[in-house]
């Protein structure tokens, strides 16, 4: 959100400082743009088990505002952004995947490149890649004329707290590209990085596009990918309990993905109040929240008559420690879609056959 907040500050200067009408009304599309999407994080992430109310939007012309807002944003700083667009992509148009994620992941990796690499030449190419299956993928690459990242393996990057060489010096904690990954994973997205030539930095973002009548596809080749197709469980309810409401929309719409029916909770009050109407089929607890531990929760909810035998897992950036009972199972983030979907059903299964 702060990267968000950053943009509406940005443009809401420029526009007061504008005499030009027609500069002033790029500006205001673009700060419109920022805002709608940054409202759009809020309001859609109390509810994340609801359909999402966001009208669908063309992907072309929602790359078309993003650049609007990249370009005001680059030339602030006194930098350059450019956008290309494959014409296959043109041609076929989709609509925009999970269009409030995309864009906080592209603003984070914007943001990235106007920080680390500043009056260097930032580009954005979109391609389309179509599959024999008639499933698609969104491919797009921002890339900058910047220092680069100065490190030879760059997957460490998206490691949190980790910064690329030389940048020590630039005011940051290393979580943007962490974070751009955790929210690409749980789309059953993924994201590389690779150094530009001759000079600069360059990332790689594969994400399926959804067809409108059909489940999303994962993206080959990433680590999401189920080895062969996933057949959704029929009908299994998932309480899923998180106080960070970005993690809980994340995980919502995975297991939306793979075919579940998740129940959100932000407090152990609420999931309780929950739990008391609707039994579920399983429940998935974060460990740290600030009105109760999952540890804690686990403990009240097996006192709910009928719910000593929930099969509840675990879930936290955290290593599981040595003993993990009464939790039948740990989910380390950042969540990998395959694996999760092999641990719900395993768990099932086991519940089933007992």
């Amino acid at each position: 959100m702060r990267t968000h907040l950053s943009a509406i500050v940005s443009l809401a200067d420029l526009i007061r400082t504008s005499s030009d009408p027609d500069k002033t009304a790029a500006l205001i599309d673009a700060l419109h743009f920022a805002a709608s999407n940054a409202m759009a994080m809020v309001e859609g992430s109390s509810e994340i088990h609801k359909p999402s109310q966001q009208d669908e939007i063309s992907l072309v012309r929602w790359l078309s505002e993003f650049e609007g807002l990249a370009g005001v944003l680059a030339n602030a700083h006194d930098t350059r952004f450019s956008l290309t667009i494959d014409p296959t992509l043109e041609e076929a148009n989709p609509p925009a995947p999970a269009p409030v994620y995309l864009h906080r992941t592209l603003m984070l990796l914007l943001d990235n490149a106007l920080k680390y690499a500043p009056g260097a030449d930032i580009t954005l190419r979109a391609t389309l890649e179509q599959q024999d299956t008639g499933s698609a993928a969104l491919l797009l690459s921002l890339c900058d004329t910047g220092p680069g990242f100065g490190c030879d393996t760059p997957d460490l990057l998206f490691e949190p707290y980790h910064r690329g060489e030389g940048h020590d010096a630039v005011d940051g904690k290393g979580l943007g590209l962490f974070s751009a990954r955790h929210i690409l994973s749980g789309l059953g997205g993924s994201i590389t990085a690779t150094a530009n030539q001759p000079h600069g930095a360059c990332f790689h973002i594969r994400l399926p596009i959804e067809n409108r009548n059909e489940t999303p596809a994962f993206p080959a080749g990433n680590a999401g990918q189920p080895e062969e197709e996933l057949p959704p469980h029929d009908g299994a309810t998932i309480l899923i309990v998180d106080d960070n409401r970005t993690n809980l929309l994340i995980l919502g719409e995975l297991l939306k993905a793979l075919g579940y029916l998740p129940i959100a909770a932000q407090t152990g009050a609420e999931a309780l109040a929950l739990l008391a109407e609707t039994p579920p089929d399983l429940a998935i607890l974060d460990i740290h929240m600030a009105d109760m531990s999952g540890w804690d929760l686990l403990d009240r909810l097996k006192d709910i008559p009928g719910l000593a035998a929930l099969p509840v897992l675990a879930i936290s950036a955290d290593r599981p420690p040595k003993d993990i009972a009464p939790f039948r199972d740990w989910i380390r983030r950042p969540i990998q879609p395959k694996e999760l979907y092999a641990l719900i059903e395993g768990t099932l299964a086991d519940v089933l056959s007992a």
